[in-house]
This record gives C-alpha cells, structure tokens and sequence, in this order.
C-alpha cells in the first residue's frame, strides 16, 4: 500500500510540473505531499506490526493497531477535504487557464504549456 501511495504522490508531482502556470497556487501540490509522508508513514508502521508480531507483543500490536486507526482518520479527512474543496479547484483552473489563453503569442513561457496542451489531445 506504501508502494501505491507513494507512486501516486510522484506521479501528481511529475504531472504537476507540465500544468504548472495553469495552477497558480502552489498549495496544488499539497495532496500529493501529504499521501507520500503517509506513504513513508505506513511504510515504518508496517515495519513496527511486522516485528511486534514477530516477537508477539501485545503492547507492540497494541500501538500498532492505535496508529493503523489514526492514519485510517487522516485518510478519510483528506478524502472529505478533497471532495469539499473540488469545485473551487475548479474554478481557479478555469480562471487561470483562460488568463495564460488570452495572454497567448506563442513567445512566453505560458504560450509553452498551451502548445504543449495541443500536442497531447
């Protein structure tokens, strides 16, 4: 599941890079952060449940168990944020895409990413 995580997180990161000037606000990239720390997270709790269950502890299960039901809390608030705040993204796409459309000459770094919008339809 880290591993999942973690290519989704680089991937929004990689895809962000050619979308950049139609997304202004560089807070865009928070989602994909947050799901690479939970990755990296998720990755040394599993370590933590593969050796509390390998030396079968109870306390070490125990936390364990605790920290599987905080990440589970954090996913399930980045899911309702994200659904929450779709329609403003949204918006601020289409705005900041017709501004680098009107300011088009095929000479500025915007006129770049519309040409290279093109090429990929």
């Amino acid at each position: 599941a880290a591993a999942g995580l973690s290519y989704v997180g680089a991937y929004v990161i990689n895809t962000y890079k050619s979308y950049d000037n139609f997304l202004q606000d560089k807070y865009a990239l928070l989602p994909a952060v947050i799901i690479i720390c939970v990755a990296v997270v998720m990755f040394i709790i599993g370590l933590i449940g593969c050796c509390a269950t390998f030396r079968e502890s109870r306390v070490g299960l125990g936390l364990f168990l605790a920290i599987i039901l905080v990440i589970f809390i954090a996913e399930v608030s980045a899911f309702v944020l994200g659904f929450v705040y779709r329609e403003k993204v949204k918006t601020d796409v289409q705005g900041t895409m017709r501004s680098v459309f009107e300011k088009y000459d095929g000479k500025n770094p915007e006129s770049t990413v519309v040409d290279y919008l093109q090429e990929q339809v």
